[in-house]
This record gives C-alpha cells, sequence and structure tokens, in this order.
C-alpha cells in the first residue's frame, strides 16, 4: 500500500470553508497521478497501450478538512475480483490526526488504448500493482 502526504490548498474548498465533494475527489486522483508518474506506471500505461479506467466511485464523507491541513492519500487495490480484467481500489485520506477524513472506493477496469475497449492487463502491469498496491490481509 502507498501513501502521500498532501497540504490541501484553496482550490478543493468549498463555500462551506471545507473541501468539498468535488474536491475531495481532485485531491485523491491528482495524488494518484502523481504516484503513478513517481512509480512509473504512467510511462507503462502508454507503452503497454493499457490504463486503468474507472466506472464508478462511492465516496464516504467521514470527517472535515480545512485549507492548509496536511493530509495523508493510501492507496490500495482491494482484493482483486474474479474477472481479471476489472479492479477495486480504495483511497483514504487521513487527518494529521490519524483520524480517517474520506475512503473512496471505486470499481474500474483495464483499457486498451489502441481498440478502445476493456481488456486483460499485461502481466507487466500486474506485477507493477500487486508489488505497490495490493494488501493482501483485507
Amino acid at each position: 500500500m502507498k501513501s502521500k502526504k498532501i497540504i490541501v490548498n484553496s482550490k478543493y474548498i468549498d463555500q462551506n470553508g471545507h473541501v468539498g465533494e468535488a474536491g475531495y475527489l481532485s485531491i485523491a486522483i491528482d495524488a494518484l497521478w502523481e504516484l503513478n508518474k513517481e512509480i512509473g506506471t504512467s510511462k507503462k500505461f502508454l507503452e503497454l497501450s493499457c490504463a486503468p479506467v474507472t466506472f464508478s466511485s462511492q465516496i464516504d464523507y467521514i470527517r472535515e478538512v480545512f485549507e492548509d491541513e496536511e493530509i495523508e492519500f493510501r492507496i490500495e487495490r482491494l482484493n482483486p475480483p474474479e474477472d481479471k480484467r476489472k479492479w477495486v481500489r480504495q483511497i483514504q485520506l487521513f487527518k494529521s490526526s490519524g483520524d480517517l477524513a474520506v475512503k473512496i472506493v471505486a470499481n474500474g477496469g483495464w483499457f486498451d488504448l489502441k481498440t478502445r475497449k476493456i481488456t486483460t492487463p499485461p502481466q507487466e502491469i500486474m506485477e507493477i500493482f500487486d508489488k505497490n498496491f495490493y494488501n493482501p490481509i483485507n
């Protein structure tokens, strides 16, 4: 399971003075793509012409997060579905106190960038994801 610390900036804050609905998802996806760049999966997706695509996301809001607050982003791939063309991932955002602020569970699939269809990913991508995002304790 990978993690990353983030300082919340004003672009994620809504009219209520805290991170809003769209803000949480933006924080999570921004951090996810930053992490993909760091571990090299962004290049690997293009090289192997296969990348993840999200079908649905469920967001559970637990604690408020405010501007300039440090949060920790954690991502893990949950137990894989029977169909290897699909995936389930969980992103959690924790406050500096250690309290869980938000949990996002997403369902998706592996998208062939040439045929534009869902496909079974190359073994190389699965190995990268197992190494970096899979926590078999689930």
